[in-house]
């Protein structure tokens, strides 16, 4: 049945640039096959002029309308950091609460989609009798040795548990208020279901359109090209850069000196374009990242920080080529077995010599990469997760 829905999201994910963004974007494209979507949103500091127009584009065509919101001042977040997260607290305000009310109402919603654990509370703002569905994106803001912000990744996390107990207090306030709850891993789902009421759920795993990525005919890889991507505003991609570039590819390189490495992706931070050189290339943001995964040799993800599967990982698979990565990041693909799929590195010296391997085992690399496949195509395809909202939508209207 076609729903009449409202997607809320902190930041408006045209064109994506990060993994959650990319997630955004591919959902809306499935959901607007089926439903009649709109979206509440916040602009980028800076880039409001060009979003604005963006949004404007593309009401009645891919959303009945988009309301297209100024992110709170500095004032406003300082004041609902002494009680909210700091994350919630950037997206917070009284003003925003009364907009996606009447949002909402304007769209004629049948249910409120909110995404991400700092719009949760928006749920208090929604329409009284409105059925609300929460995603959890990444479940590590829980745990303050997981947290992929860069103030509290790692050891720093301890050192800050007033954030954690805003964090479990802000899951308590909110998260028991959703008619239905998803996650894009079953580990996410477990980890936030204590503080969810609801026995509507279901795991709505990040995707990708695996025939989009598929390397063109005559695609011919760089012999020794060793690829990651991330979007390094967000700490856990530029952590993951530095490791690769200073910590595991020297080690690789003196064993196999023909190796190369790129560091592609969107928005490289100063720390991240500082690793540029000679055996180092570091492109920058374009507009399309699928020529530098058609044209590696392998795709190195020695992710260490944040829950969730990676979306990068997903892509490396489906354009065909074989993943290293670490075994925090391949546990976040889940279905995938370590030596079947991908090979998984417990350490920078073990992800050297496994990335060694990979390179000088090129039936390995074929192996990985057809079984790899495999498994985005039957577990990881966007046309399901869009398939799996719709059918949540209808248990929880029901």
């Amino acid at each position: 049945m076609r729903r009449k829905v409202l997607l809320i999201t902190p930041r408006f994910p045209f064109p994506p640039v990060s993994g959650g963004e990319k997630w955004i974007s591919e959902l809306s494209k499935g959901l607007a096959q089926e439903h009649e979507l709109s979206l509440f949103t916040f602009m980028a500091r800076g880039a409001e002029t060009h979003q604005a127009a963006l949004a404007m584009s593309m009401e009645g065509r891919l959303f009945k309308k988009v309301f297209l919101l100024k992110r709170p001042e500095p004032e406003a977040i300082a004041i609902n950091r002494r009680y909210m997260p700091v994350l919630a607290a950037g997206f917070w305000s009284t003003e925003a609460g009364e907009e996606v009310a009447r949002a909402a109402a304007e769209a004629g919603a049948e249910i409120a989609h909110i995404n991400f654990s700092e719009m949760a509370c928006y749920v208090n703002a929604l329409p009284a009798g409105l059925p609300s569905i929460y995603t959890e994106h990444d479940s590590s803001y829980l745990y303050p040795w997981k947290y992929y912000l860069r103030e509290t990744a790692g050891l720093k996390g301890f050192l800050k548990i007033g954030e954690y107990v805003k964090v479990r207090a802000y899951a308590r306030r909110y998260y028991g208020r959703f008619s239905g709850v998803t996650f894009l891993t079953a580990s996410d789902g477990r980890d936030i279901k204590r503080y969810v009421k609801t026995a509507s759920t279901a795991v709505t795993p990040n995707a990708v359109r695996h025939t989009e990525f598929a390397a063109p005919s005559g695609t011919v890889r760089n012999p020794g090209e060793i690829l990651f991507i991330g979007h390094y505003p967000h700490f856990p991609n530029e952590d993951a850069a530095l490791r690769l570039a200073r910590g595991i590819f020297p080690r690789l390189k003196a064993r196999y000196p023909a190796a190369r490495l790129t560091l592609a992706g969107s928005y490289p931070t100063p720390t991240v374009r500082a690793l540029a050189g000679p055996e180092t290339e570091i492109p920058g943001t374009v507009p399309d990242i699928r020529p530098f995964l058609w044209r590696a040799e392998i795709f190195a993800a020695p992710v260490r920080y944040g829950f969730g599967a990676k979306g990068k990982i997903l892509e490396a698979f489906a354009a065909g080529l074989p993943v290293v990565a670490s075994r925090e990041a391949a546990a976040g693909i889940e279905g995938a077995e370590a030596g079947k799929h991908l090979l998984a590195a417990s350490g920078e010296a073990d992800f050297a010599r496994l990335a060694l391997r990979l390179l000088a085992e090129p039936e390995l690399r074929a192996s990985l990469a057809a079984n790899a496949l495999e498994l985005v195509k039957s577990r990881f395809s966007f046309e399901k997760v869009t398939a799996s909202f719709s059918a949540l939508y209808d248990e929880v209207l029901s």
